[in-house]
């Protein structure tokens, strides 16, 4: 199929759009550090539209999402020799910041597309997904906590009631990891890379941090 600037007119920003994203949608700024280089930042913008935007044309007639990947990324002007590049792209690994030697020696791990990504999905696709997956994760981590704890009491009875109350908090944990893999896959449309990458960096201080620009 072909795919025009007419194609992605229900989209929230137009990935297809002649002149350069940043300027033609201020908005976009909100969800781009400073501390990013920009080489790509255009590119990856029109992508990520393409790709994750619910209203996309890619999204709603291109149910592969490998194939829907390849197709955005052409469309958004990416170079399509560079496999290496698309490959970290596709994979969501593509740092976006380049870090001092020493930094990433210590262990340090910059920015990557993941990051861009999610700040595109909780600023401008809102969606119950998600706030159920910040408010799950919360309450799972907070019920993990109460598990380290341990167990006391006045008496037998109590340290009793105790061990019960920490095995309903477990049954509690299986539930909640349940349902987050189920927001997880409906929030990130079945990509199992994203999905991944987010399992891996989203947390209560990442969420403050992806929300601050």
């Amino acid at each position: 199929m072909v795919y025009r600037e007419s194609s992605f007119s229900n989209c929230m920003f137009n990935p297809l759009v002649k002149g350069k994203m940043l300027k033609e949608y201020p908005r976009l700024t909100e969800i781009i550090s400073t501390d990013w280089n920009d080489n790509h930042i255009d590119e990856l913008i029109r992508y990520i539209i393409c790709v994750y935007d619910p209203k996309s044309p890619l999204a709603i007639q291109e149910r592969d999402l490998n194939y829907r990947k390849g197709v955005a990324a052409d469309l958004a002007g990416m170079d399509m020799d560079d496999k290496e590049f698309l490959q970290s792209v596709f994979s969501c690994s593509l740092s976006l910041t380049s870090l001092p030697i020493e930094e990433i020696l210590n262990g340090k791990s910059g920015d990557c597309i993941s990051d861009l990504i999610m700040r595109f999905l909780m600023r401008f696709i809102k969606s119950k997904e998600w706030a159920a997956i910040v408010i799950v994760e919360n309450c799972f981590w907070e019920s993990a906590k109460k598990l380290m704890e341990p167990i006391t009491g006045k008496d037998s009875k109590q340290e009793l009631e105790a061990v019960q109350k920490k095995s309903a908090i477990k049954d509690e944990l299986d539930k909640d990891i349940a349902r987050l893999d189920k927001y997880y896959k409906s929030f990130f449309n079945e990509d199992d890379d994203l999905e991944l990458m987010a399992k891996k960096r989203v947390t209560p201080e990442s969420v403050a941090r992806l929300n601050q620009n």
